[in-house]
């Protein structure tokens, strides 16, 4: 079987995922949960995206997030 070789890109992806999933090994499902989104929340927020607040179920016991997210632009 041929070897593929991945990107740095890619290998980066991963290695990022292995750090965040470090961050909340410990902690219980719904903890972790509500720290990712959290952390993810305030990530968006620093990069300009706006987030709806959401209503009724946390996003942990929703299939598929009704909400709209969209980028604000920058006037020059």
């Amino acid at each position: 079987m041929a070897e593929i070789k991945e990107s740095r890109a890619l290998l980066e992806v991963r290695e990022w995922k292995a750090a965040v999933w470090q961050e909340v090994a410990h902690l219980p499902l719904d903890e972790a949960i509500s720290k990712l989104l959290a952390d993810s929340a305030k990530t968006a927020k620093r990069l300009g995206f706006h987030i709806p607040k959401r209503q009724g179920k946390p996003a942990s016991l929703v299939a598929e997030a009704p909400a709209k997210y969209t980028a604000k632009r920058k006037r020059r």
